[in-house]
Formats: structure tokens, sequence, C-alpha cells
């Protein structure tokens, strides 16, 4: 493969996590709630990756490595159902930018348990990262203050998840990430149906709703993770990190586009100083990160 084709492969996952939240709210408007189609994606992509592992001939985890990510699993749910809840409260856009503090949030946590030092480059990223947000939070912006709260704390839990992660892969040397994907999400399917029946199933009324539950899981899950990993393997983690910024980008695009949703120019300055500060964060030389990439959280 061309690292041309494995650029190509990684923006494609970018755009799928990127479109997940305008998906969402395609879905929310037919009548679904987070947790159904929180639920409905991750068992299906799960579903659809399984088949994968068993064809590339990729043993699943054992033992602590399959508790240990389980236990990444609740902490996608954690992180998913803040993610999608706020999107409930407040623009793609907005959400997606607020998300994407969590690479400043991995550096501060490692700072504080001593993983990384603190050098004046990083520093200044750091501050460029805060400034950036501060700009964002201090523009009219199109959310309330829940879903801005939702949409950080799904922020900080997914930096816990990733250095959580990067500590779980240090045992996990033989295990294919396709594979602990597969655990991942599936414990977070489990996991959200056990949510959804405790909040109350609520299907898409309309076929339109069907859809986007379909585009989610297919697209903004399965694919997305597929194809990152493929580019992952010919042009390494680091430069697909890099690439990957591109997620609140397609968000905020397709939200605007699709759902009438209004960029302020003080949310979109204070977006692209996030995003600096990210893209020049991941230049630097970092520890291997956990098995799912940015999201979509979806990132994404």
């Amino acid at each position: 493969m061309s690292d041309r084709r494995a650029v190509a492969l990684v923006l494609l996952s970018a755009a799928g996590f990127g479109s997940s939240a305008v998906f969402a709210k395609a879905a929310y408007a037919s009548g679904l709630n987070p947790s159904t189609m929180l639920a409905l994606r991750f068992l299906i992509a799960a579903a659809l990756l399984l088949p994968l592992v068993w064809l590339g001939g990729w043993r699943l985890p054992r033992g602590r490595l399959l508790a240990g990510y389980m236990l990444m699993g609740l902490m996608y749910t954690a992180q998913s159902q803040g993610y999608f809840t706020a999107l409930l409260y407040a623009s793609s856009g907005l959400c997606a930018m607020l998300l994407y503090a969590y690479p400043v949030l991995v550096t501060v946590l490692a700072l504080l348990l001593g993983w990384e030092r603190l050098d004046r480059r990083m520093l200044a990223l750091m501050v460029l990262a805060v400034a950036g947000m501060a700009v964002t939070l201090g523009g009219k912006l199109q959310g309330q203050p829940i879903g801005i709260a939702l949409a950080l704390m799904a922020a900080g839990v997914y930096a816990v998840y990733i250095l959580f992660g990067n500590s779980l892969s240090k045992s996990a040397e033989n295990i294919h990430p396709l594979a602990a994907c597969v655990v991942i999400l599936s414990t977070a399917g489990v996991a959200n149906t056990g949510m959804a029946l405790w909040q109350g199933i609520a299907l898409p009324a309309t076929a339109t709703g069907w859809l986007a539950v379909c585009a989610i899981a297919l697209f903004s899950t399965a694919v997305a993770i597929a194809a990152f990993f493929a580019g992952v393997a010919q042009i390494g983690a680091s430069k697909a990190s890099i690439i990957s910024t591109f997620e609140p980008v397609v968000t905020m695009a397709f939200g605007v586009g699709m759902l009438g949703e209004k960029v302020s120019s003080t949310q979109l300055l204070g977006g692209v100083m996030v995003l600096a500060a990210v893209i020049l964060l991941a230049q630097r030389p970092a520890p291997k990160t956990a098995a799912l990439p940015a999201v979509q959280a979806s990132a994404s």
C-alpha cells in the first residue's frame, strides 16, 4: 500500500468519526435516545468487525487482558454517553471542539503521574490550547452549560481511557488492535443496552432514523476503525493521529451544511487554536496509545 492511499484511509476514518455527531442528531430527531442509539451502534459494529478478526486469525484477549479491555469498554461507555448526550444540548461543532481537548488532558495527566516532563515547548502549547478553549467558551455559543459540561467530561474520561490503554498495551503486544476493539465495543454495547433498558428503549420511528443508526454503526464505527488501523500499518500512529485532527473539522462542516448550525468567528478562532496545539503536541514522540483511535469518541 502506498503512503498516499494510507493517508486517504486515515482521512476516511476521520470523516467517519467526525460525521457520527451529525448522524446522531438525525437519529434523535426520529425519536431515538442516546443509550439506545449507542447500544445499537456498538453491538452492530462489533458484529461487523468480528469476521475481520476471525479472517485475520487474531485471537481475542483472555484473562487479565480481557478484564482490562472490558474495563476500557466501560470507560468508553461513559465517554460516549457524555458526548452523545451533550449533543442534545449543544451544537455538534462545539461538542467536537470541546472533546478534542482530550490530548491536552492526556498530557496534563501524564505530567501529574510523572510519565512526562514539562519543557518550554510543551508549556507553550498547553497555554495555547487553554487559551483556545477560553476563546471558544467566551464567544457566543450554540449550547447550554450542561452540554458544555458533558462534552468536557467526555474529554476527561477519554484522556483516562487513553492512558489506561497505554499502560495495558505494554502487556498486550500479541493482541491485534482490532481484536481488542471487538472486546471494547462488545462491552460498550452490552453496557449501553443495560442503560437503555433502565432508561427506556426508544427506537427510531422513521426510515431516516434507522438509516442514521446504520450509518453510525457501519461508516462512523466499523469502517472508521478498520480504515484507521489499515492506514496506521503503513504510515504509523503518530502521523495518523495528526491526520485525525481532521475529525472536528468534518463535524463542524457537516453541522453547518446539513443541520444549519452556525459557527461564530470567535468560536472558529478558538477551535483553530486548540487544533494547532493538538497537532503540534501530536508531533512529539509519544507512548503507544489505546486500541481505539480518537473519536469519536466518537470520536467521536
